[in-house]
């Protein structure tokens, strides 16, 4: 039975093609042979997956399927025994088990089906014995293979993953490798990568300036029919046709009259509206009369005048043509010089006459002569009317004309006759100016080479049916063929200004010029040549004249049928073929490729509807090359076209249409002029839900540009559903549809107060709250930016509701931004808050008088002595207006003024606890200064606080809004000083001290002297001397605040008028304070730089000239004292080339993501495969170094040191370059081994000139610099570096003891040997944060705020939390995660970043509030893990999995220590704990060997070191731990014996060892670096080679 069973399950195998050999029948011969063969391929697979998992030691599939046969296999052995696990569970297990093997392994593939033939078989059959034998077989062949040995691990893991004492349901991951590229990138977003600004591009010009039309038209024509002209002979036969009329064929007068109508026609199909005058024959009087009349009915648009000279001799050298005298019997000479003068111009000539080209020639030193005629007359008159009114001046200039835009075309070049073809017309340039079809078709069907249709008679050619304006006829669409084709010979061909100016501005004159490109084709078969002026390059030779051949040639193949059998018109393919010819051009894709010939005709194909969407959709491809190619389309005329579109309520054009715009909006914003009626089409675009995100994205981008600063627009949109739109969308999905609708918000009630009460009353403001917590900084940092055009939109503050809504909003930014993580947020939230500062500007200064007063008690003695008010800090007696209005609500907002105040309040009671110790000596403190839980107290800390940012660019933004108030501030206080010190005697005058001449004491001065050399109660700087006393107070009468009389102008009045008026707790609590001159240059303040901003020499338009606070008049915006490139900066994102956008991919596995599309044949990527194989070398080298090493202890050998400056403090190698990072003070370097070069990043780097070097990659337009030369506070000392995208370019994080950290991008090489440790870098600041703040006293961080608000960013204290008990801030980074993990620096926390979204994820309390994290376990490159092992002072080890909630994270806690921790690590792959304390014993721990973490089994292994242990590394590879104290280094195994010791002198070639300060082993190589308190940095191998 069993025989037949195995033969069932062999016949299965054979039928599916795939035969294992283990379910054989063994008594067939065959069979045996067919088992034995595929027997041996399943081994074959079994042994090489087995070697795979022993090089990479990756979880292979086929282990849970060994585990599960083997279970089957003590099922069947232990039958009579209660097992717990029944036999049909484990073979159900196993079933799907199975069922979920990916297919793509194929090496498991065969397994896999021949247990679902044996499962299939097992349950079909009653014969179980046989089938569960097979699978013993099964598991027989795989244990030959693959040892039971080598899966024990595995098996051990699985029984700890079900002991229940482990939180998370699914497993936890304590190292998962993968592989360099499904690791991701970080920081490689654009706003890392570049300049926040605008996108640098040359915009031409293509609108046309001044659209001209040709209201008049004189024809005249000198035929004299019947009378050849003397000069001409004739050849017999002779052309005679004029206008397609043979003049022999009716009477002389009847043939002039037809012959002039039919020009007038010809003409009238190109201009029906002009003024078209006839003159037969005509005399010179005739002439003149003619063409004044016509300018004088014309003014200043064209004339065109036609001249026939058919009738007539040649024009004369001179430049005159023939007429007649009244009796016709002589030839009059009229020079054109005067016919010139009597047209004036703008006018355009058409010369059909044998050697017109002569007349040119003529024209031309003419015209030539009379521009510079004309150019000195319009100096002289310029400088006459200097001194003379200006319209005299003006009167001479209108008296002179201009010939420049004056159009002459010749129907041949001088010392040319006209050809006399008798096929051909007479008139044969004439007929190709009016007639193009008619004539092209007729010099077609002459030609013999061309004679593809021999059977086409001229007579054929004058019966097309059809109209030139209808395209569905054949007569139409060769003329809509010939337009683009003419068109396109010229785009191609003429530079764009003379493209613009002949084929643009004019419908006549492009029309001529049109033809003027078949005459020439004509004409020069017949050697003649016309010429025109301007002059036009040679295209009769263009190769898109063949492509008209073919169209001509498959017209004229149907023309017999539809004459002969009215066959229907079958239209022709052209334009198809065109846009293939399109389509190939952009399918190229090559950098160098010129533009495309088929842009124009693309262009005409909108006029088909046939050919419309793949026309649209081939020009949205060709716009969306870059800025260039936007200038092109607009250039060839695109705008008109996709202009009229907008009109089509076509569903399918609305995507491409909104793409279009959209990308003609980033390169030209002034067409939001034109879109403004049209704004409805890209409403009902963005409301459209069933529309894809990126095109409602592309649709609130337009409707953003049309409200941009726009007045009409914004009125326009308001009208329509805009806000209430955009405000139900702002939960969307995609973050940049998010962006944009928030950003549209902004723009929409930016100075438009109207828009502003709509948005409030929708509760606008409360939901562009939820943004402020965005995931992506850009949508953050548009959020930031509405709520700051939302505050910004209402000047007249005399409602407190709009007072209350404001400083909610502002307060809300602060707490929710204020620590954000990137600099792009920040940077607008400082820029936000800006408008908060000069609405309620004299609160502002309130709060700074009595921060500098109650910081330096001196001072404000000094202050007061000058001025007879009182004490600045009893301004605080009265109660605030928001505090009055705490119960106050509006509707269902669900902000509230009580909850901001309890907050603003809280927030102020931590702060006042951090400020108490501040120092200020004659303060009463906090307690009976103005209240700390003020709004604005808490504002203006803010803005000071960002003016500390450790980014260069936030913190120049936030003080130029500190510098403003400060300067607002001081400026009636030094003026009334002067005012005192110029009636003071010339004795105490020579006594004063002028203002501080350096940024350094106006620092010390307003900083109370922190860091500086000042002292708290220094004065501060008194009146000028007695030449300069009044310029204070002339600054301040500039002001406004002289209302008038004596007593307005006394500065000691005006200073008691302001304090009193700008106290903090005014009953109107409204924000009109004195309307000082912004800016430095304007107050006059020394220190306040030159530099002109966009306040420079701008004046307020509030005034505190009166008792009562004055407001902004409705209607005036407010003048921004910074301005910001995030805008700009926006709006290239849809300038820029598609391929440098991020990826459009839609779905829930691509929301908030930030990737560019894949570029497979970039060198880039190339570079970075080479990377990437580079990364793969030198892991399997260290892992062949470290099997094949002879003494893998041997860390006797230094292959490298070198000498610092001062001790170094962190040593680290970088884990694939040939570098090492060194990190002394605040400075951290770089050496590279093999360039022999070094890198220095530190605060001299953000200081850079070079382009390399900018302080930063946010650094878009630089405000103006406040103190000339000042330099940026000092770094803290470095405490952690950490390598980040060390698979590829690494980047360097650097975090400092003070809780910052920067992120510095790698500079070019620098020699060693031309540069120093101390030489400035050209590193580039990619990004820098506030990681941790300062700790309070519950060991909770807050930001570090000075306790003198104007000093507040002005390099206050040189003091570092490193040198108080708070200890070192630690790091960890997680490359796969893109996670930061931080601790330390006295904080009872782990804090968690996300570095790629700029967003802290999560506080994970260490459990114990005494406790500290010293020691952070760090992690492999592309090692992904859930955990987090961090080692503290009170000698314990705590294990937390970052998935659970914060306070859930906690796993386990090791406490085999009672000193600090030095060092805890986790082994790769394995779940090995390594830890170190100060007291030098190390322990070797497995974390789940046991269920109680604290118990001895978990130990493997324990020693003691020795005392005195200054550092401990492990390597989380090799079982190597070193320890160093003040006498050796110690190498140890895991087991802890001792294997190597490096003391003092030892080794030959080995440097001496000093005092180890830091440890650190390589990530993969067998390489140890050491630091020393000798100032050395040595690496140590077993190997001489680095």
């Amino acid at each position: 039975m069993a025989s037949a069973v195995r033969a069932k399950s062999a016949s299965a195998s054979a039928s599916a093609a795939v035969a294992v050999g283990v379910a054989v029948d063994e008594s067939n011969g065959s069979s045996a042979a067919a088992e034995q063969e595929v027997s041996s391929t399943l081994r074959s697979l079994i042994r090489k997956r087995h070697e795979k998992y022993i090089s990479a030691k990756w979880d292979d599939p086929l282990l849970p399927i060994i585990d599960k046969l083997e279970q089957i296999e003590r099922c069947q052995s232990e039958e009579q025994v209660a097992t717990g696990v029944s036999l049909e569970d484990s073979l159900q297990s196993l079933r799907s088990l199975v069922r979920n093997i990916k297919p793509e392994d194929h090496s498991l593939l065969l397994i896999v089906k021949h247990i679902e033939q044996i499962s299939d078989i097992l349950s079909s059959s009653d014969e179980q014995v046989a089938s569960l034998g097979c699978l013993r077989d099964l598991n027989q062949t795989i244990r030959r293979e693959w040892p039971p040995d080598d899966s024990s691990i595995h098996r051990l893991m699985k029984q700890i993953q079900s002991i229940q004492a482990q939180p998370p349901a699914e497993n936890i991951c304590f190292g998962e490798r993968l592989r360099d590229d499904r690791c991701p990138l970080s920081l490689q977003t654009k706003r890392h990568i570049e300049r926040i600004q605008a996108m640098l591009y040359e915009r031409q010009p293509w609108r046309i300036r001044e659209r001209m039309k040709t209201a008049s038209v004189a024809l005249v024509l000198c035929l004299n029919i019947g009378v050849d002209p003397p000069d001409v002979v004739k050849i017999q036969p002779c052309s005679r046709l004029e206008c397609w009329i043979d003049p022999s064929s009716v009477s002389p007068p009847k043939a002039m009259e037809l012959i002039g109508s039919n020009l007038q026609m010809q003409y009238e199909r190109w201009q029906p509206r002009a003024r078209y005058k006839k003159c037969h024959d005509p005399t010179v009087e005739d002439v003149k009369k003619l063409c004044t009349s016509l300018r004088r009915n014309a003014k200043g648009e064209r004339i065109l005048f036609h001249y026939n000279g058919h009738g007539v001799p040649k024009p004369t050298a001179n430049g005159e043509i023939w007429v007649f005298n009244k009796t016709f019997t002589q030839y009059i000479p009229l020079s054109i010089f005067e016919l010139i003068t009597w047209m004036s111009a703008p006018s355009i000539y058409v010369y059909d006459c044998s050697n017109a080209g002569i007349i040119i020639n003529s024209f031309q030193p003419y015209a030539e002569q009379h521009e510079h005629e004309l150019e000195k007359a319009l100096a002289a008159a310029q400088q006459r009317g200097s001194g003379a009114p200006s319209g005299a001046a003006n009167q001479v200039v209108q008296q002179l004309v201009s010939y420049k835009n004056c159009i002459h075309l010749a129907a041949c070049a001088a010392n040319e006759i006209l050809p006399m073809n008798a096929q051909l017309p007479a008139d044969l340039f004439t007929s190709c100016l009016t007639t193009p079809i008619n004539i092209a078709l007729k010099w077609y069907a002459m030609q013999e080479k061309l004679g593809m249709v021999p059977r086409i008679q001229s007579e054929l050619i004058d019966k097309i049916p059809g109209k030139v304006n209808d395209r569905r006829t054949m007569m139409g669409e060769l003329n809509w063929i010939f337009t683009a084709i003419t068109d396109t010979i010229a785009w191609n061909s003429l530079p764009r200004e003379l493209f613009q100016r002949l084929f643009r501005q004019d419908l006549l004159v492009a029309s001529l010029f049109r033809n003027f490109l078949l005459a020439e084709r004509i004409l020069r078969s017949h050697d003649c040549t016309p010429v025109s002026l301007p002059a036009l390059p040679p295209c009769y030779r263009h190769p898109m004249w063949k492509a008209w051949d073919l169209v001509v040639d498959l017209a004229l193949q149907q023309l017999p049928e539809i004459l002969d059998h009215n066959a229907p018109y079958r239209q022709l393919p052209f334009f198809e073929h065109q846009l293939t010819a399109f389509q190939v051009w952009l399918d190229s894709e090559s950098e160098s490729r010129t533009p495309p010939e088929q842009l124009p005709i693309v262009l005409q194909v909108l006029l088909s509807q046939v050919h419309r969407l793949r026309a649209l959709e081939l020009l949205a491809r060709f716009l969306d090359l870059g800025p260039w190619a936007v200038n092109l389309a607009l250039g060839v005329g695109i705008f008109p076209y996709v202009l009229k579109l907008l009109q089509s309520s076509t569903r399918e054009l609305r995507p491409v249409l909104v793409f279009i715009w959209a990308k003609i909006l980033a390169v030209d914003p002034s067409c939001q002029v034109d879109l403004v009626k049209e704004y409805k089409y890209f409403l009902s675009v963005l409301q459209d839900t069933s529309v894809s995100k990126e095109h409602r994205t592309l649709s609130a981008f337009v409707l953003s540009s049309i409200v941009h600063n726009f007045l009409l627009g914004q009125t326009s949109a308001l009208q329509g559903p805009l806000l209430s739109i955009c405000l139900e969308q702002l939960n969307d999905g995609s973050w940049l549809l998010r962006q944009w609708l928030a950003i549209c918000l902004g723009m929409l009630w930016q100075n438009f107060e109207k828009a502003r009460w709509s948005g409030a009353r929708d509760l606008a403001h409360e939901k562009l709250y939820v943004l402020l917590r965005d995931e992506i900084p850009e949508v953050r940092a548009a959020a930031v930016f509405a709520l700051g055009t939302f505050i910004s939109s209402v000047t007249d503050r005399s409602e407190e509701q709009a007072n209350n809504i404001d400083r909610i909003i502002a307060i809300t930014m602060l707490e929710t931004v204020g620590e954000d993580m990137s600099p792009l947020v920040r940077m607008e939230l400082a820029a936000a808050l800006q408008w908060m500062v000069l609405l309620f500007e004299s609160q502002f200064v309130a709060v700074y008088l009595a921060e500098h007063m109650r910081g330096h008690a001196s001072a404000a003695a000094a202050a007061a002595s000058f001025v007879m008010c009182g004490d600045p800090r009893d301004l605080s007696s009265s109660t605030h207006s928001l505090e009055r209005h705490v119960t106050m609500r509006r509707g269902a907002s669900s902000s509230s003024i009580s909850n901001m105040g309890s907050t603003a309040a809280s927030s102020g009671n931590a702060l006042g606890r951090s400020k108490s110790g501040s120092g200020s000596s004659g303060g009463r403190g906090a307690a009976g200064s103005i209240p700390f839980q003020s709004i604005f107290t808490k504002l203006w800390l803010g803005i000071c606080n960002l003016a500390q940012d450790p980014f260069p660019r936030v913190a120049a933004i936030a003080q130029e809004i500190v510098d403003h108030v400060r300067d607002t501030a001081l400026c009636p206080i030094m003026a009334a000083k002067e005012a005192t010190m110029a009636t003071a005697t010339e004795k105490c005058s020579s006594l004063s001290v002028s203002l501080p001449p350096s940024p350094n004491t106006r620092v010390n001065y307003l900083s109370g002297g922190a860091g500086g050399t000042g002292g708290a109660g220094e004065s501060p700087p008194v009146g000028a001397t007695a030449s300069g006393a009044s310029h204070w107070a002339q600054k301040l009468r500039l002001s406004g605040s002289g209302g008038g009389g004596v007593a307005a102008g006394d500065p000691q009045t005006i200073l008691q008028r302001k304090l009193r008026t700008s106290s903090i707790n005014d009953e109107t609590d409204s924000g009109g304070p004195a309307a000082y001159q912004r800016g430095a240059a304007g107050l006059g303040l020394p220190s306040g730089g030159g530099g002109g901003g966009p306040r420079e020499s701008t004046h307020s338009a509030r005034s505190s000239g009166s008792e009562s606070n004055q407001y902004l008049e409705p209607g005036h915006s407010l003048t921004p004292i910074v301005l910001t490139e995030f805008i700009p900066w926006a709006i290239s994102y849809f300038t820029r080339p598609g391929k440098e956008r991020y990826s459009s991919a839609e779905g829930a596995a691509e929301e908030g993501r930030q990737r560019y599309p894949v570029d497979r044949n970039s060198a880039e990527l190339r570079r970075r495969r080479l990377r990437f194989l580079r990364n793969d070398f030198v892991r399997r080298h260290a892992r062949r170094q470290q099997q094949e090493q002879s003494d893998r202890f041997g860390y006797d050998v230094c292959v490298w040191n070198r000498k610092t400056q001062f001790t170094p403090s962190i040593v680290k190698l970088l884990p694939y370059e040939p570098q090492i990072a060194v990190a002394y003070r605040e400075k951290v370097l770089v050496y590279d081994f093999q360039y022999n070069s070094v890198r220095t990043y530190g605060a001299e780097a953000t200081n850079s000139s070079s382009g390399y070097g900018s302080s930063s990659s946010l650094n878009g337009s630089t405000p103006r610099k406040s103190g000339g030369a000042e330099k940026p506070p000092p770094f803290a000392r470095v405490s952690s570096i950490e390598f980040i995208n060390a698979q590829d370019m690494a980047l360097n994080l650097v975090a400092h003891e003070d809780g910052v950290v920067r992120v510095w991008q790698s500079s070019p090489m620098v020699s060693s040997s031309t540069s120093s440790e101390d030489a400035p870098s050209k590193a580039r600041l990619v990004t820098a944060w506030n990681a941790l703040g300062q700790v309070n006293q519950q060991g909770y961080r807050q930001r570090n705020i000075s306790s003198s608000g104007g000093s507040i960013g002005k390099g206050a204290a040189d003091t570092s939390l490193g040198s108080s008990s708070n200890g070192n801030i630690v790091t960890a980074w997680q490359q796969c995660s893109q996670h930061l993990l931080i601790a330390g620096g006295g904080c009872r926390f782990v804090r968690i970043w996300d570095v790629e979204r700029e967003l802290k994820l999560a506080d994970i309390p260490l459990g114990r509030s005494e406790t500290c994290a010293r020691v952070l376990a760090p992690y492999l490159p592309n090692m992904r893990s859930d955990v987090i092992l961090a080692g503290c002072d009170d000698g314990s080890v705590r294990l937390f999995d970052k998935r659970c909630s914060p306070q859930e994270a906690r796993i386990s806690v090791y406490r085999r220590h009672s000193a600090p921790i030095l060092h805890a690590c986790l082994r790769a792959n394995e779940t090995v704990l390594v830890s170190g304390c100060t007291e030098g014993r190390i322990s070797v721990a497995d974390i789940r060997a046991s269920q109680f973490p604290s118990s001895v089994s978990d130990v493997v292994h324990e020693w003691d070191a020795g005392g005195d242990v200054t550092a401990i590394a492990s390597h989380q590879i090799a079982d190597t731990v070193a320890c160093g104290n003040a006498s050796k280094i110690g190498i140890y195994s895991l087991d802890g014996r001792v294997q190597k010791v490096l003391r003092t002198n030892e080794g030959f070639i080995g440097p001496k060892i000093g005092h180890p300060t830091w440890l650190s082993f390589h990530a993969y190589k067998v390489q140890l670096a050491v630091g020393f308190v000798d100032n050395m940095v040595a690496i140590y191998s077993p190997t001489p080679v680095l």
